[in-house]
């Protein structure tokens, strides 16, 4: 669906302060119609996807790429960072138990244009509703490459979505973290670390290495006062997928 008419759906079917939500979700669409069609140029001119291109942000440049490895895919991912609150005190701070998000395939817009792919996850941020966001993706013709959540402690990314889309999976653990950048999508409690993890033992396919980086939003509140017992926090960021060189 177009994503002004899904909007204009959404909001039909809304009767909680129509002109504030009208308002809100203009400015929203305003901020995102013209990246929809960038986005969309970019894939329909695209004659080739030149991974070889592709680098991580000089940001990120803290976080180490292994010799010998190189860039298979870029994701931008949408979801939560989850954490949970033994007491709704000041005197308890929130603790992270993992993460769930959906993966959308970027690669060829990091391979083409690198500043581009940089901004996704602060547009994506912008939609607080994650279902909406989806829509908006595949009114831009970007697909779904997998989904990100933990096993227990171990963040997983699995690639394989359909019969026909299998693309492995990435069991990981996490090697080094940054802060994010001052100039970050900040949210509520702030944007969450980049991260650099290594695969580990399971993982199916070429994988080596994942980075979180371009991070907005997903920090935990600073503390647990007046906080349920499980706290979901919006955030967004891209995934760089990395593998042993050919």
């Amino acid at each position: 669906m177009h994503p002004t008419l899904f909007l204009s759906a959404s909001l039909a079917t809304s009767s909680i302060a129509a002109p504030t939500l009208l308002r809100g979700l203009t400015n929203v669409l305003s901020t995102l119609t013209e990246p929809i069609q960038d986005i969309k140029q970019l894939l329909d001119t695209s004659t080739t996807c030149d991974t070889s291109r592709i680098s991580l942000p000089t940001s990120g440049s803290d976080l180490p790429v292994p010799d010998g490895q190189t860039p298979i895919y870029v994701a931008v991912g949408r979801g939560t960072q989850n954490y949970s609150c033994s007491t709704s005190t000041s005197d308890s701070t929130p603790e992270a138990i993992g993460a769930v998000a959906n993966l959308y395939n970027v690669t060829c817009i990091a391979a083409s244009d690198p500043d581009m792919v940089a901004t996704l996850p602060n547009t994506a941020y912008k939609i607080q509703s994650i279902n909406n966001y989806s829509s908006i993706l595949r009114a831009a013709s970007v697909d779904l490459l997998g989904h990100h959540f933990f096993q227990g402690s171990t963040p997983v990314f699995n690639l394989d979505t359909t019969p026909s889309q299998q693309y492995g999976i990435a069991f990981t653990k996490v090697q080094k973290k940054v802060d994010a950048p001052s100039d970050s999508v900040q949210g509520d409690n702030g944007a969450v670390e980049w991260l650099y993890l290594s695969t580990i033992s399971g993982t199916v396919g070429d994988y080596k290495s994942v980075y979180r980086v371009n991070t907005a939003g997903g920090a935990a509140p600073k503390t647990c006062e007046n906080m349920p017992s499980v706290i979901e926090v919006q955030y967004a960021a891209n995934y760089y997928f990395y593998g042993e060189g050919s």
